[in-house]
């Protein structure tokens, strides 16, 4: 094997040989680079220990068009004897025939379909007024008026939907609290209420 000693080269190659080392080196080209984080959703969520935070867990969960936390503000049966129940009004319970065995599944499918739907950008935000909490022993009931405006892209359905609803609320064997009964009523028949988003996007 050759030998090859450096020091033994004319002195000019040896000062090109340091200056290609160092704009190697100041240009990053044996740098690590950092990896990109994968796109994730906006993800707003407290433990909720009292319905108020459950209340504000779902405003979040709207506005962020965050599915996973939504269904986090409803009753999870690993974890408690209630089961979830939703309550069309009394329009939408004739119309929609889904609405009979109405269960925690349809809730995310309706959910997950409504965000696929809706662009990144788009308005998405939950109105409360009028609201009240009834607390008893084991439950707390709350009673509002509601505008929620979602601003997909599904043509002649309403983005804006309006009436009542009530939640009953219970702590759960973490003493988490959670939605496991949700009533919707319509206040005038030219409503379009949350009972109709659900059905027209269940599928």
């Amino acid at each position: 094997m050759i030998r090859k000693d450096l020091s033994r080269l004319p002195g000019r190659f040896n000062l090109i040989a340091i200056a290609f080392l160092i704009l190697l080196s100041s240009c990053g080209l044996f740098d690590t680079r950092d990896v990109q984080a994968p796109s994730q959703p906006r993800s707003t969520f407290t433990q909720p220990t009292s319905p108020d935070i459950v209340i504000a867990n779902l405003n979040f969960a709207i506005a962020e068009k965050n599915v996973d936390n939504y269904i986090r503000c409803f009753v999870d049966s690993a974890f408690s004897t209630k089961r979830f129940r939703f309550f069309p009004d009394a329009v939408s319970v004739a119309s929609y025939p889904v609405f009979n065995g109405w269960s925690l599944s349809n809730e995310r499918s309706y959910y997950n379909n409504l965000v696929t739907l809706t662009n990144e950008n788009s308005s998405s935000n939950l109105f409360l007024s009028n609201i009240s909490f009834s607390t008893g022993i084991d439950s707390t009931v709350v009673d509002s008026d509601y505008i929620l405006v979602f601003d997909h892209n599904r043509q002649n359905i309403a983005k804006v939907t309006k009436g009542k609803l009530r939640f009953i609320m219970s702590p759960d064997n973490r003493s988490l609290w959670s939605i496991h009964s949700w009533f919707d009523f319509i206040e005038t028949s030219s409503d379009t209420t949350w009972s109709n988003l659900k059905a027209n996007f269940v599928n």
